[in-house]
């Protein structure tokens, strides 16, 4: 190696040498010529024959010496960017078509990459494992059986337990709002990563009488606490502990880290909630780590028997014993972040299963490394037609001694010049890219996982280096070998470029044209579907208006106990408090989440009927209907003296007034509600007299039918949501609501407390969106190619055809009849990528159809829609090289020719 180098930095010198010592052997074997009695002309010759010529031992011994190699790829290398910089056209077009490929292949493997193999930063997170129950849920389990199971198992290094909730940490003036998770002692050194500031929870902290203590994310250290640096150590009173004694901040943890929740701000030890008289009384989901080589079926065998003993071991009458429906499944952590009640569990309802985004990230990653073989075969295109120019120019080379070795070498260095330039723009596309698909996952209500970062790490980069590698084979090969085989005597004997350019003379160039527009009409025809399914859902009529609508579920103040009727009259303290409020326009209570709950679920009939059905049962104040802007059918809403008494009155919807009275009118009908439970009262039966129907208001998902659903006034059974209709953009008023709140008690906890849109964004439009936010930027990139593609072979057919449309304009041919001819051939490639598109994208979209909603697979206005699309999009993308086949002047070009 040093010799290498050596040679490398002084090439000169040792070429120099290698003439000095060739020259001393000839002279060397002349001398002993003219020894044996030869003239001085012959001496010569015999020695020069005998050494083989100077100049050609000179090349060989160059040649075997790799630093002569690397020297002509030196000069290759500023050959191809001189040649490339005299055809600027060429080189930008090829790298912006190259660079979208790696570009839109990169983003799509950092989700790939970071989501699959790199979403838990912990230690060995392979091995990590989430007990499923039989809904495929996680497992809850109660602390003292979190701690059997770590003890008795054999499988596992290790099992924590976590819940997770919210709470107020107060530091004297302010009061802040976290969401918490309270976690067994072990669950920090469980994952491993150091704290920024300070230190994690350690299993010390969970001993009996060690001192109460908490820490932080970095957001809540940034956001609440302004990134203060000497927090640690600080005292707060943190209403969660259940006590008043202070809790010590010991730690703030780094950026990424996210345990245990994606919005948690404040872990402590759950311990602390372990009541000795009551074992049982709390619970928490599981995490375990497998040992090395134990295998899923091995962990879930071993740890359903320890369930079952623990469910023998239990009171039968216990009515909190999640263990029974343990399923015996044990998913991998990545799995279950990725299932349905991982980051895909926004679906329909709130607690329905969303989508399988691992299935998702597969399809992506397919489109992806299409796209690249897209872009790769666009260049390929581009390379093939410039081959073909510089015909005459490698027949030149190869008549002056070029090997063909050498040609490939030169012509694989100019593709690999634009593979690297396309990857450094291909990068800067990536990074904007995986800026915009992180911020698109959705977050909320993520139980693990929440520390998944989607950006250019190392492997991500070095996946671009090896992309561009493949690129510049795939790009660069199949021209050069066409260019090097070709018998060039023609042309050393003719003239420059060829006179056709028909298509049958490029079937290769026309191969990938067709390629190319057939994955581009399979990635739009799924963009399409997705995004007319999207669009159906944004558009589902919700019963309600949901604009300027913000929801407020207040939870009783935490730092004093109040009986049922005290709770009641300090919530209608705060929506008097509210009404009065700048900025709102009205408030109501509502004891439902509106889209999504249909109330407490009872048995309800009509008295005297023998049908009974399941319905919900939601509470109302008095302005709901005009805080939600309901549309009343008949009858009346509730008044406010019905309200305030808490008569037994009833509003239903649509569904239940079909269901139970047909095409009677239900109003001044009663309504029985079975085992119906008011406040402390025991479950009876009860009746309400019906005094309106409103529409159907969606009560279990938007994209789920509605179900029979009565409101009844929400005095009746105590407090409920609170509805505010506001006038400005409601996240502009949350600060000032909550603080307002707060001044009445600090003790009052938010748990559900954001706009109405927001919430629909979180829970029901997020999956769909992020589907199609997902591929329609692939689609996108698709449909350029394709222009590029037809517009770079069509361009080039018609600079090879220019002395045969020249023959034929002089011999009458119109300019109509060139321009028919160029755009037939280039409708033929396009028609038959059409064609061969819509036929897999039959067999494709099928396994779209978990993702659709009101939309067939097979929808024929989608696939309509793509064809024209692409048919306008080909066709102008021939329209202005056949219009320049039409200014071709006859007389010049003859001339020229």
């Amino acid at each position: 190696m040093p010799r290498w180098i050596h040679r490398l930095f002084h090439n000169d010198v040792i070429n120099e040498q290698l003439d000095a010592e060739l020259q001393f052997h000839l002279e060397q074997q002349i001398a002993d010529n003219l020894a044996d009695g030869m003239t001085p002309e012959e001496a010569r010759r015999r020695a020069q024959i005998e050494i083989g010529g100077v100049e050609q031992v000179t090349q060989k011994c160059r040649d075997a010496h790799w630093d002569n190699f690397l020297g002509n790829i030196g000069r290759d290398f500023r050959y191809a960017l001189r040649s490339l910089n005299k055809d600027r056209r060429f080189a930008l077009t090829a790298i912006f078509a190259l660079a979208l490929g790696i570009g839109a292949s990169t983003v799509v493997f950092s989700a790939f990459y970071n989501l699959l193999f790199n979403a838990f930063d912990t230690r060995d997170a392979g091995r990590l494992v989430v007990p499923l129950r039989d809904d495929l849920e996680p497992l809850d389990c109660s602390l003292s059986d979190i701690d059997a199971i770590r003890e008795q198992n054999h499988v596992f290094e290790d099992v924590v337990g976590y819940n997770r909730g919210l709470s107020l940490i107060n530091d004297g003036p302010k009061t802040h709002q976290l969401y918490t998770a309270g976690v067994t002692a072990n669950a920090f050194t469980f994952y491993g990563v150091p704290a920024l500031l300070g230190r994690g929870i350690i299993p010390a902290d969970g001993a009996p009488g060690a001192e109460p203590v908490f820490v932080i994310s970095y957001e809540a250290w940034t956001h609440e606490f302004n990134s203060d640096p000497q927090i640690v150590g600080k005292s707060f009173t943190v209403d969660a502990t259940r006590t008043d004694q202070p809790r010590t901040l010991v730690g703030v943890m780094p950026p990424r880290f996210h345990a245990y929740g994606a919005l948690v701000g404040m872990w402590f030890p759950l311990i602390d909630f372990h009541d000795e008289a009551d074992p049982k009384q709390w619970w928490g989901q599981i995490l375990a780590r497998r040992k090395p080589g134990v295998t899923l079926a091995a962990a879930s065998a071993e740890l359903k028997v320890i369930v079952q003993r623990l469910e023998k071991a239990h009171p039968p009458d216990l009515s909190n014993n999640s263990e029974k429906d343990f399923s015996g499944q044990v998913q991998t952590a990545t799995d279950f972040l990725l299932g349905p009640y991982g980051i895909g569990s926004s679906g329909g309802a709130m607690d329905d299963p969303g989508f399988d985004l691992k299935h998702m990230l597969y399809s992506l990653l397919a489109a992806g490394l299409m796209l690249l073989l897209m872009a790769c075969s666009n260049v390929a295109n581009l390379l093939l037609a410039r081959a073909t120019v510089r015909e005459k120019e490698i027949a030149v080379r190869t008549a002056l001694g070029a090997t063909r070795g050498r040609l490939v070498q030169q012509l694989l260095l100019e593709s690999s010049v634009l593979a690297m330039a396309a990857c450094v723009i291909g990068c800067v596309f990536a990074y904007f890219g995986s800026k915009g698909v992180s911020a698109m996952i959705p977050h909320k209500g993520v139980s693990i996982g929440g520390e998944v970062v989607i950006g250019l790490d190392r492997t991500v980069l070095l996946f671009a280096l090896g992309i561009t590698a493949l690129a510049t084979l795939a790009c660069g090969l199949t021209p050069a070998f066409h260019a090097v085989r070709r018998n060039f005597q023609p042309k050393l004997s003719g003239g420059g470029k060829g006179i056709t350019g028909d298509f049958r003379h490029g079937k290769l160039r026309g191969a990938l044209v067709i390629s190319q527009v057939t994955i581009s009409v399979v990635l739009l025809i799924g963009v399409g579907l997705l995004i007319r399914s999207f669009l159906l859902v944004t558009h589902v009529d919700l019963g309600f208006n949901p604009k300027n609508l913000l929801i407020a579920a207040i939870g009783p103040p935490r730092n004093r106990h109040l009986t049922a009727e005290q709770d009641a009259l300090f919530h209608q303290k705060i929506l008097q408090q509210l009404e009065s409020s700048p900025g709102i326009a009205s408030v109501a209570s509502c004891g439902m989440l509106p889209g999504y709950n249909g109330g407490h679920g009872s048995q309800a009939t009509v008295p005297g009927t023998d049908r009974v059905e399941e319905a919900g049962v939601s509470d109302g104040s008095e302005n709901l209907l005009q805080t939600l802007e309901f549309r009343l059918i008949r009858g009346r809403w509730f008044a406010k003296g019905e309200v305030d008494s808490a008569q037994y009155v009833a509003v239903i919807n649509q569904t239940m007034a079909r269901d139970f009275f047909g095409a009677a009118d239900p109003v001044g009908q009663q309504l029985e509600v079975k085992s119906f439970a008011i406040k402390s009262q025991p479950p009876h039966d009860t009746y309400f007299q019906i005094v309106g129907v409103i529409a159907n208001v969606k009560n279990y998902g938007p994209t789920q039918p509605t179900l029979p659903q009565a409101f009844i006034p929400y005095t009746i059974r105590g407090k409920a949501i609170l509805m505010l209709k506001t006038k400005p953009d409601p996240a502009a008023l949350m600060h000032s609501i909550q603080q307002q709140i707060w001044e009445m008690d600090r003790g009052i906890v938010f748990g559900e407390f954001t706009p109405y849109t927001d919430l629909l964004n979180q829970f029901t439009y997020a999956t769909p969106k992020l589907v199609v936010a997902a591929i329609t930027p692939l689609a996108a990139i698709g449909l350029i190619l394709v222009i590029i593609g037809v517009f770079s072979v069509m361009a080039y057919t018609v600079s090879l055809q220019t002395h045969d449309i020249g023959i034929r304009l002089a011999l009458g041919a119109q300019q109509g009849d060139i321009l028919r001819m160029v755009l037939k051939k280039g409708l033929a490639l396009i028609t038959t990528g059409i064609v061969i598109g819509v036929l897999v994208s039959l067999g494709l979209t099928r396994f779209l159809a978990s993702q659709l909603w009101g939309v067939s697979p097979t929808d024929p206005w989608t696939f309509a829609g793509v064809v024209v699309c692409i048919l306008v999009v080909g066709l102008a993308a021939c329209f202005f090289p056949a219009r320049r086949a039409t200014q071709v002047d006859p007389v010049v070009t003859l001339r020229y020719e």
